[in-house]
C-alpha cells in the first residue's frame, strides 16, 4: 500500500521517466517525418476508415486486420480527437505506454517494490524487447499489455489478504471485463487466463472458483466475432493465422525466450535446490528444435490467398546474420531454445521474492508457448511481450544487482538496435 509520501515521488518519478524517454524518442528520432513503418500500412487502415467515412457496422467490426475491434476503437477515437493523422495515432500508443507503466507500477507496489525499484521497474518496461518500439508506433501491443495489466490489477486487487467482501465480488467482475476487451484485440490474453487461474488456485485453493468462471465467461463473450469472422482474424487475414497443429512454432518460441528470461539460467541455478528440472527444461529445448526445425527463409512478399509459415524477430535475425549454413542455424537455435527454456525454469525457482508477478509471468509463458503448437501462421519474437509484460518487477525483486545491470544492458543493446532499425 501507499504508506507514505516517498512511495507516492518514487512512482510519479518513474512515470515521469517513461513520458519524458517516449516524447524525447518521439521528437528526437525521425519517427514524425516517417510514414507507415513496421505493420502500420495495415493496421491503420481500418482505424483511418473510422475515422474518414465514420461509425458503422462494416468500418467498426467487418473491417480487415489481424486485431480485433477492441484495438481498432480506440484508435480511432482518441485518435481523431488528438488530430485524425498518422502521428496523431502514434500518440495514442505513446499515452497507452505511460497509462501501462501506471498500473505495472501499482502491480510493483503490491509485489513489495519500493523507492528507486520503481524506477527500475520503468526502465525494465522500457527495455522489455519490441516495448520502446510499440510505444512510439501504431500496433497492437500496448494497448493490448494496458488491457493485461488492468486484468492482473483486478485479480490482484480482488484477492488480498486484508480485502473487503465487495473487492471478492467486485475483483472477477472487474477482471472478465478486462480480460474480455483484451480477448477482442487478440487471442493472446488466453494464456494469461490460465496464468490469473493457475496462481488463484495456488492463493485459494477451491475458492477460487469464480476467477475460473470469470475466465471461462470472457471466453465465451469472444464467441460471436470468431463466428461472424469465421475464425481467430477477419477473413483476410485467416491465412496467416489460424489453428492447427506445428511444433516448429515451439523450436522458434523456446529460442526466442531467451533473451527475456535467459538470466534466470544463471540465478535460477543459484537459488534451486534441485536442478532437474531445469536440466529437463534445457534438454526438451534442444530436443524439439531437431525434431522440428522451422525454415527462417522469410519470402519477400505476403501470399494472402494461401497459409503462410514465417518465424521473424530477433533470433532469426541474430542466425541469418552470423551463418547461412542450415546446419549452424539448427545448432544455435538448438542451443537457444535449451537456455530459453531453462531460463523458464530457473524464473520458477525465483518466483518467492516476487510474489505473484513470477507465477503469472511463468504459467503465462509457459502455456502461451505450448498454445503455439495448436497454431499456423506467423510466429514472430513480440509475441512473447504479451505474456513477459511483469517481467521489469520480477527482474528487480529477484536479481541480484549484478545480474540486474547485466540483464538491463542486453535489453538496452536490443532496444537501442530496434530503434536505430525502426524510428
Amino acid at each position: 500500500m501507499l504508506d507514505n509520501a516517498r512511495d507516492k515521488s518514487w512512482i510519479v518519478a518513474a512515470i515521469f521517466l517513461v513520458a519524458v524517454v517516449l516524447f524525447g524518442i518521439r521528437w528526437s528520432s525521425g519517427i514524425l517525418n516517417k510514414g507507415p513503418v513496421f505493420d502500420e500500412k495495415y493496421i491503420t487502415v481500418p482505424i483511418l476508415n473510422i475515422i474518414n467515412d465514420g461509425w458503422s457496422v462494416e468500418t467498426a467490426i467487418d473491417f480487415e486486420e489481424t486485431k480485433g475491434p477492441a484495438m481498432i476503437w480506440p484508435y480511432a477515437y482518441v485518435g481523431k480527437i488528438f488530430g485524425g493523422t498518422l502521428n496523431d495515432l502514434r500518440l495514442v500508443s505513446v499515452w497507452s505506454s505511460i497509462l501501462a507503466l501506471l498500473v505495472l507500477s501499482w502491480i510493483a507496489l503490491r509485489s513489495d517494490v519500493s523507492k528507486y525499484g520503481f524506477l527500475l521497474v520503468a526502465i525494465g518496461w522500457l527495455l522489455l524487447p519490441y516495448n520502446i518500439v510499440f510505444s512510439e508506433i501504431v500496433m497492437g501491443e500496448v494497448s493490448f499489455l494496458l488491457l493485461s495489466l488492468l486484468a492482473v490489477m483486478a485479480f490482484l486487487w480482488g484477492v488480498e489478504k486484508q480485502g473487503t467482501a465487495l473487492q471478492r465480488i467486485a475483483g472477477p467482475m472487474l477482471y472478465c471485463l478486462a480480460v474480455m476487451a483484451a480477448l477482442h484485440s487478440r487471442i493472446h490474453v488466453v494464456a494469461l487466463t490460465g496464468a490469473v487461474c493457475f496462481t488463484a488456485f495456488a492463493i485459494l485453493g477451491v475458492r477460487s472458483w469464480p476467477w475460473w468462471v470469470a475466465s471461462i465467461l470472457a471466453g465465451l463473450l469472444r464467441i460471436p466475432l470468431w463466428i461472424r469472422w469465421d475464425g481467430l482474424v477477419s477473413p483476410e487475414y485467416q491465412s496467416l493465422h489460424g489453428l492447427g497443429f506445428r511444433l516448429e512454432s515451439l523450436s522458434y518460441l523456446a529460442a526466442a525466450m531467451l533473451p527475456f528470461v535467459g538470466v534466470f539460467v544463471i540465478e535460477g541455478w543459484r537459488v534451486a535446490k534441485s536442478k532437474g528440472f531445469m536440466v529437463c527444461s534445457f534438454l526438451l529445448g534442444v530436443s524439439v528444435v531437431f525434431v522440428a526445425m522451422p525454415d527462417l527463409f522469410v519470402p519477400e512478399s505476403i501470399d494472402f490467398a494461401h497459409h503462410n509459415e514465417r518465424f521473424q524477430g530477433i533470433v532469426a535475425s541474430v542466425l541469418l546474420r552470423c551463418s547461412s549454413s542450415a546446419v549452424v542455424h539448427q545448432y544455435v537455435l538448438a542451443l537457444f531454445a535449451g537456455l530459453g527454456l531453462a531460463g523458464l525454469a530457473g524464473l520458477w525457482h525465483c518466483r518467492g521474492k516476487a510474489m505473484h508477478a513470477a507465477s503469472i509471468t511463468f504459467w503465462a509463458l509457459l502455456f502461451g508457448w505450448m498454445l503455439y503448437a495448436l497454431t499456423r501462421g506467423f510466429v514472430f519474437d513480440r509475441f512473447l511481450l504479451t505474456w513477459a509484460f511483469l517481467l521489469p518487477i520480477v527482474y528487480v525483486r529477484t536479481l541480484p544487482k549484478f545480474l540486474l545491470a547485466l540483464q538491463y544492458l542486453l535489453l538496452a543493446c536490443i532496444a537501442m538496435y530496434l530503434t536505430a532499425n525502426w524510428l
